[in-house]
């Protein structure tokens, strides 16, 4: 097995699956203290938070393995790979963003 593919595979494997069941669980499973230094009354809909923060850790998680097997069958570059895995790392936080502009309690 190539160097490149070898490593794709246990990137997806360790990196993309891990983080689509912690979205899995922080989005439908509403396990909102998976967030770090996570305070229900800091937000108007905490549930609301959970959805959306969980959603964007999924989408990370799915751009993730989505990449690796392109990688795998090559149907990307390792440059396009990396664009993607970029992006993907960028997604949760432009979530936290939205949350806390939008979604924070007004004292």
């Amino acid at each position: 097995m190539e160097g490149s593919v070898l490593a794709a595979a246990l990137f997806g494997l360790f990196c993309g699956i891990p983080f689509m069941v912690m979205g899995y669980l922080i989005g439908v499973k509403q396990k909102r203290n998976l967030l770090a230094s996570w305070d229900d009354s800091s937000y108007s809909d905490p549930v609301l938070v959970g959805k959306i923060m969980g959603a964007s850790v999924f989408i990370m998680g799915l751009l993730i393995f989505a990449s690796c097997v392109g990688v795998i069958t090559n149907l990307l570059s390792m440059i396009h790979a990396g664009v993607i895995l970029c992006l993907s790392a960028v997604t949760p936080l432009l979530a936290a963003l939205y949350v806390n502009v939008m979604h924070e309690q007004v004292k």
